[in-house]
C-alpha cells in the first residue's frame, strides 16, 4: 500500500477530504461504475492488497486455518492476524458485508443442489426431452469443472 505523507494536515482538512471520499464512494451504485472508479483510483498493488484482505476475512469467517489462508492467498501470518483482530474486536463493516456474501453463497448452493437433483431426475431413461436435459447436465458439469 502507498504510504501516508510525513507532512501532517490539519484535522479540519482531514475531515473534509474523508467526507469527500465517503460521499464519492456512496454515489457509486452500479457494479461497472464501481469497477471503473477503483481501476482508476487504486494502483494494481492496492487493489491486490485490498482484495486479499477481504478474502482473508471471508476465509476466517468460514473457519479456514491460518495455514490454509497463508498457502492459498500467499499472505503472511501477521497479515492474517491483523485482519482477524479487526474481525474479533471491531470490524462491524467487515461483518456486515461478509454476512451478506455468505448468505448469498448459501442461497446459491441451495439452488445448485435443486438444479443438480432436477437434472439427475430428468436425465434418467430415454423418454422424450431427455436429450435436452442431458445436454444441460453436461454443460453444467463443464462449467463447474472449469471453475475448479
Amino acid at each position: 500500500m502507498a504510504q501516508v505523507s510525513r507532512y501532517l494536515m490539519s484535522d479540519k482538512i482531514k475531515t473534509e477530504i474523508n467526507s469527500l471520499f465517503w460521499e464519492t464512494i456512496s454515489r457509486l451504485d452500479d457494479q461497472t461504475d464501481i469497477a471503473d472508479f477503483l481501476e482508476d483510483f487504486l494502483s494494481p498493488t492496492e487493489r491486490t492488497v485490498l482484495s486479499k484482505r477481504l478474502a482473508i476475512a471471508l476465509m476466517l469467517k468460514k473457519d479456514y486455518s491460518y495455514q490454509a489462508i497463508k498457502k492459498l492467498l500467499k499472505v503472511s501470518q501477521s497479515t492474517i492476524a491483523d485482519v482477524n483482530l479487526k474481525l474479533k474486536y471491531s470490524g462491524k463493516g467487515y461483518h456486515k458485508i461478509l454476512d451478506k456474501v455468505l448468505k448469498e453463497q448459501k442461497i446459491n448452493k441451495i439452488f445448485d443442489a435443486i438444479e443438480n437433483f432436477a437434472l439427475k431426475a430428468l436425465t434418467i431413461g430415454k423418454g422424450k426431452g431427455t436429450g435436452f436435459w442431458f445436454d444441460m447436465k453436461l454443460k453444467k458439469q463443464r462449467e463447474t469443472s472449469s471453475i475448479i
